[in-house]
Order: C-alpha cells, then sequence, then structure tokens
C-alpha cells in the first residue's frame, strides 16, 4: 500500500501560514485573514516552480 505524501502537505501548509501570520497579527480576525493570503501566496509560489521544473524537465 503506498500513501500519498503529497497529502501530508496541506496541513503543513496551513499550520505554517497560521504560525507565520500570528507573529504578524494579534487579533483573530486578522491572524486568520493573513494566514489565508499567506497561504495562497505559497501554493500560488509552489505552483510556480513546479511549472518551471516540469518545463525544464520537458526540454531536456
Amino acid at each position: 500500500m503506498t500513501v500519498n505524501y503529497m497529502w501530508y502537505l496541506v496541513p503543513l501548509l496551513i499550520a505554517v501560514s497560521l504560525v507565520y501570520a500570528g507573529t504578524r497579527q494579534e487579533a483573530m480576525p486578522a491572524v486568520l485573514r493573513h494566514g489565508v493570503k499567506t497561504l495562497v501566496w505559497i501554493v500560488v509560489f509552489m505552483g510556480i516552480i513546479a511549472a518551471i521544473l516540469q518545463l525544464l524537465d520537458a526540454f531536456t
């Protein structure tokens, strides 16, 4: 039985985003808002890096 280790990425990203937001904000609504923005930023950045790596792999 194989485990798809990418599923571990979801709670890790949520935890990192909330901890990072918690160090910047004090009010809970602001922490959640900043956490969501950080989560989206991380996912988009990782998607761009993955696309670049796929593109480089296609031409090698």
